[in-house]
């Protein structure tokens, strides 16, 4: 068979292989979040093993326990403090409509009204006129209520409360058994490129990935604390979630210094002070981030391209709802590692 029939027939099973976990997406998540935990924790498995000189078992044991300690210190202390400034922050939702409305709905009135287009001047006439349902006063608390009390949300919450430590735990003790049995029963004419590709995933991305997360983590806490310090309401959180978002380049940043901006202008007005401190401080962040933490924690050990990286997000999401956004960093960091080993073999294979 030759090597563009192959390529077709591969492809087709793809389809048909993405179609099936389309299907069955809402079972997948607790067992994708489970592998790629596992993934990600076997070598510090290995290490307890090395290091302690313990069993596998009593060092997935250990390190389930301490994993679980990390999850539950989270969920008492922090948790409630982000949700807390996540209500506080829907509730001024209306403080934000109102500040927008009355300071810079008119200067875009009068922008329009420059090049002779005539537009509402009231800007809750606007959204009248053009979306009835964002005019509606508990739009946001309808969604917020929606997503809560959606069965979908629920059982996945559920499922990974209760069955991803389960799955872990299980995975991380016979990890090296299921690796040794698909090895075993891999097929012997693609034996190499299967151990080749293997290998190329697990060097580039894992390191990229553990990489990333330190990056994400570092500035979560930056920009957590400084901007606590300044005093800005829902500063943790906003601090939370720009270094979080920072696993998309310039997202996070983008995102948290606007509603940072936002936040305070409708805190302080257009004090100059606060303002000035409040840039800074996102400037400082991203020097952080491009000058120190990425060459040296992330270097270039997979070269993934921000549009691929956003492209993932929105393909993994569709697939696997909030839960692929959450993991679509190791999955498309993957994806990119298949594709490029199948069109440098594909380019080999046709230069002959």
């Amino acid at each position: 068979m030759k090597t563009k029939d192959k390529l077709i027939i591969g492809f087709i099973i793809l389809l048909i292989f993405g179609y099936f976990l389309y299907k069955i997406k809402y079972i997948l998540t607790p067992f994708i979040i489970a592998i790629i935990i596992s993934y990600l924790l076997n070598p510090a498995v290995l290490k307890f093993q090395k290091y302690l000189k313990i069993s596998r078992i009593n060092s997935v044991i250990l390190l389930t326990v301490v994993f679980l300690t990390i999850i539950a210190i989270f969920s008492i202390f922090l948790f409630p403090i982000l949700f807390n400034q996540a209500v506080n922050l829907i509730i001024s939702a209306p403080q934000f409509i109102d500040f927008f409305s009355n300071i810079f709905y008119p200067k875009i009135v009068n922008f329009f009204a420059s090049f002779g287009i005539e537009i509402e001047h009231n800007f809750i006439d606007f959204i009248k006129n053009n979306s009835s349902i964002l005019y509606d006063p508990d739009f946001i608390s309808k969604i917020f209520n929606n997503l809560i009390t959606s069965t979908t949300f629920i059982v996945n919450i559920l499922s990974i409360i209760f069955i991803c430590p389960i799955l872990i735990f299980y995975l991380l003790k016979d990890w090296q058994i299921i690796i040794n049995k698909i090895i075993k029963n891999l097929p012997q004419k693609y034996f190499k490129e299967i151990i080749e590709l293997s290998r190329l995933i697990n060097k580039s991305v894992t390191d990229f990935i553990r990489g990333q997360s330190y990056v994400c983590l570092i500035l979560a806490l930056f920009y957590s604390i400084t901007l606590a310090i300044l005093g800005l309401n829902s500063g943790i959180l906003i601090g939370f979630l720009t270094g979080i978002l920072s696993f998309v380049p310039y997202l996070g940043y983008g995102t948290g210094l606007v509603i940072a901006l936002i936040t305070s202008l409708i805190q302080w007005g257009l004090e100059l002070y606060h303002m000035g401190f409040l840039i800074a401080i996102y400037l400082i962040g991203q020097i952080l981030e491009s000058n120190l933490l990425v060459p040296n924690l992330i270097g270039k050990q997979i070269d993934v391209h921000p549009l691929w990286i956003i492209f993932g997000i929105f393909f993994f999401g569709a697939i696997f709802g909030y839960i692929g956004v959450l993991f679509s960093l190791p999955l498309t960091a993957i994806t990119a590692v298949i594709l490029k080993y199948f069109f440098k073999n594909y380019r080999n294979a046709n230069s002959k």
